[in-house]
C-alpha cells in the first residue's frame, strides 16, 4: 500500500527540524506562510535564523531541553495557535516540530465533566482524605533570603538576554550558584535564568511559561523563585506575580511570599 502523507495538504502549517535546528520538512501551508516572494526553499536552513529575539533564544532552549510549548499570537489581523513539540523515532529524540493554526478571535471553550461515579457507601472509609484534599492548600513559599542551596535546589533569578550578570540576584547567582556569564536563559549550575530586561511584562511571559514547563519536566528538582523583575528591571510584584499563576499548582516551584499573597487573594 502506498504511503500517504496526511499532513502535506492540511490547512495548518507544519515545520519539522532536527536536533540542530536544521529544517527537514515544511508542508504546503508552511511554505505558503513562511516563504516570501522570491525566497529560496527553507529546507536545509536553520530555524533559529528565521526568528528574531526573544523567540530565537526560546527555540534554542527548546531544542536543547526538549519539551512542548504552546501560545497564541496575533499578526496582520490573524490570530494563530502555535504548538511546538519534540519528535521522536523509536523513542530517541530526533528534533523539534511546530504546528501553526489560524483560529478565531472568539473561540468557544467547552469543559467536559465525567458522569459521577455511583457511590457504594455514604460513610467515608478509613484513610479517605478526599474532603481534605479538596480544600485549597497554601502554597509553600521560597525563603526570603537564600544564602545556600541543598542538592537539587535551583535558584531562579531575573536576568537579561545577553547573560551579563552584573548586579542584584543575577550577580549573586553568578558568584555563588553557577550561573554562566553570557547565558541569559535557562538552567546553568544550580540556577535558572528568566530574562526580564528586554521590554514590558508581556515579553517576560513566554520565558516564565517556558520555566514552568521545564520545572514540570524535572520533578526531581526544587525551584526557589526570587522576586524576578522587581529589582533592577523595575517591575512591581503586582505586575510579575500573575505570570506565575500556573506555578501555584506545581509542587516543586516555590514562589516568593509576596507573589503567593497576590495570587492567593485572586
Amino acid at each position: 500500500m502506498k504511503e500517504i502523507n496526511y499532513i502535506e495538504e492540511t490547512d495548518f502549517a507544519v515545520t519539522v527540524c532536527n536536533t540542530e535546528g536544521i529544517i527537514l520538512y515544511m508542508n504546503q501551508k508552511a511554505r505558503r506562510t513562511f516563504l516570501k516572494p522570491g525566497m529560496e526553499d527553507l529546507i536545509g536552513k536553520n530555524v533559529l535564523e528565521c526568528h528574531p529575539e526573544p523567540a530565537r533564544t526560546l527555540l534554542k532552549d527548546l531544542l536543547e531541553h526538549p519539551r512542548s510549548n504552546s501560545y497564541t499570537i496575533e499578526k496582520n489581523g490573524i490570530k494563530k495557535l502555535i504548538y511546538q513539540t519534540p519528535w521522536y523515532r523509536n523513542g530517541k529524540y530526533k528534533g523539534f516540530m511546530e504546528l501553526s493554526m489560524e483560529i478565531p478571535f472568539q473561540m468557544p471553550h467547552k469543559v467536559r465533566t465525567p458522569a459521577p461515579a455511583q457511590e457504594t457507601s455514604t460513610k467515608p472509609s478509613a484513610g479517605n482524605n478526599s474532603t481534605a484534599s479538596a480544600k485549597p492548600r497554601k502554597k509553600r513559599r521560597a525563603p526570603n533570603s537564600i544564602s545556600e542551596l541543598k542538592p537539587g535546589e535551583i535558584f531562579v533569578f531575573g536576568s537579561n538576554l545577553a547573560g551579563k550578570h552584573g548586579g542584584g540576584a543575577a550577580r549573586y547567582a553568578y558568584e555563588k550558584f553557577g550561573a554562566v556569564w553570557g547565558e541569559g536563559v535557562g538552567l546553568h549550575g544550580q540556577t535558572y535564568a528568566i530574562p526580564t530586561m528586554q521590554g514590558g511584562v508581556e515579553t517576560i511571559r513566554p520565558f516564565v511559561d517556558q520555566f514552568i514547563a521545564f520545572a514540570m519536566q524535572h520533578p526531581e528538582l526544587t525551584f526557589l523563585v526570587t522576586r524576578i523583575g522587581c529589582g533592577i528591571a523595575g517591575f512591581t510584584d503586582e505586575e510579575i506575580a500573575p505570570l506565575f499563576k500556573a506555578a501555584m499548582l506545581v509542587d516543586n516551584i516555590l514562589l516568593p511570599g509576596s507573589f503567593c499573597k497576590i495570587l492567593e487573594s485572586e
